[in-house]
């Protein structure tokens, strides 16, 4: 089982990260199931079709050859299924995909399957129940510490729910002030609670800007990936066989 659900605050780069940093022999692919709209074929020079929508509107949804023969290869060489960038159309396509589509990622053993949900709004999506694990991506309000208390509280409320659905779940908590992970992992039920580097300049080139690649690696942003990595494949192994790997760096390099 491998559908991770990636949601909240940053999601899109904290998938595109996650991606990234996870072990090349290890296949994955990132797919978008944002209801407001895709932003990946922007951000990775893609075209906007084939993705989910092709999928959803053909004979097969639910098999996995026509899902995988309507992702598409990013130049970074990570595989891609974008949604439309319409939210009406998004919209659409996700609540199309979510009977036939997901239960087929949930299920497969390879290749495990980063899928951006967006912000949640209200009600858990049907992303978030089908999935294996959820990452529960948030930012920190570093200049109040009031607003970043309420933050926490609406995380701790979304994990709460899912943790009383029994889905693993990790938070990446993108900075350290006000707040560190250790404080937060006291207010929030959570598998385990994941500080990220608050890397403007990372996160930027993940989400397309020109960058060089060794400075990418060498980033404060892609070295705290590690971490949720490894948190992320633990809960993964819960629930199958253990292939007993962990986070390793010349990976992530050989992957970017």
């Amino acid at each position: 089982m491998s559908l991770v659900a990636v949601v909240g605050d940053g999601c899109t780069t904290t998938t595109l990260g996650i991606a990234a940093a996870w072990p090349i022999g290890d296949p994955c692919m990132v797919a978008e199931f944002d209801p407001a709209g895709g932003c990946l074929a922007a951000w990775l020079d893609v075209p906007r079709s084939p993705g989910l929508a092709e999928v959803a509107a053909s004979s097969t949804p639910g098999s996995w050859p026509t899902i995988q023969s309507m992702a598409q290869r990013a130049p970074s060489g990570v595989e891609v299924l974008v949604v439309p960038t319409r939210a009406v159309e998004a919209a659409a396509v996700v609540l199309a995909a979510a009977s036939s589509v997901l239960p087929v990622l949930a299920s497969l053993d390879q290749p495990v399957v980063f899928a951006d949900g967006g912000r949640l709004r209200g009600a858990l999506s049907s992303l978030v129940v089908q999935s294996n694990v959820v990452v529960v991506s948030h930012r920190q309000h570093s200049g109040s510490a009031a607003a970043a208390a309420l933050g926490i509280e609406r995380v701790g409320e979304l994990t709460a729910q899912l943790v009383a659905r029994s889905i693993p779940t990790v938070v990446a908590l993108i900075g350290s002030v006000p707040y560190t992970a250790g404080e937060v992992s006291e207010f929030v039920q959570a598998d385990s609670v994941v500080a990220l580097a608050d890397d403007p300049w990372a996160a930027a080139v993940l989400a397309g800007r020109a960058g060089s690649a060794i400075r990418l690696r060498r980033s404060p942003l892609m070295r705290s990936l590690g971490e949720l990595v490894d948190a992320v494949a633990a809960n993964l192994r819960r629930l199958g066989p253990d292939d007993g790997w962990s986070f390793d760096e010349r990976s992530m390099t050989e992957r970017l």
